[in-house]
């Protein structure tokens, strides 16, 4: 069984992809929603997710370890035992954001699409994963052509 991440803003923010926020919605389940009109903002934004997770699972033993130093350092600024992926987690804090913003748009699709908030959040964060050398992640391979 792994262990606990601690603090619980730490262990939330490393799973902002799957964790639920209005009505249940995560931020996948929402990109589903997002995605029919709009499939190649979906991809950008999945590609820095994917970017970011990679970088959270490979160190997710640090992680466990460094919880309460690594979020001192996101949320306010403190010393930080691994700048870098104090940075990862910074670019998810706002893939985490704006999976809120997201996911409150699925549950009312009538809102306006927040496709300039998707297009900000997106490009700010891939220029700070390309600055911290975080490397370009391959998307998983899709359906097989069956014709």
């Amino acid at each position: 069984m792994p262990a606990e991440i601690s603090p619980p803003e730490l262990a939330r923010l490393v799973d902002f992809t799957e964790r639920p926020r209005v009505d249940d919605w995560s931020l996948r389940s929402a990109l589903v929603r997002y995605a029919q009109p709009e499939p190649q903002r979906v991809s950008d934004l999945l590609d820095v997710a994917r970017r970011i997770e990679w970088v959270l699972g490979n160190n997710g033993s640090a992680i466990e370890r460094e919880g309460d130093a690594l979020w001192n350092a996101v949320a306010n600024g403190g010393a930080s035992p691994d700048e870098f992926l104090v940075g990862v987690l910074q670019a998810a804090q706002q893939l985490d954001e704006l999976g809120d913003v997201v996911a409150a748009w699925a549950v009312d699709i009538n809102q306006t699409r927040p496709d300039a908030e998707v297009d900000r959040v997106v490009a700010l964060v891939a220029h700070e994963l390309d600055a911290l050398g975080v490397p370009k992640q391959e998307a998983p391979p899709g359906p097989r052509n069956r014709g």
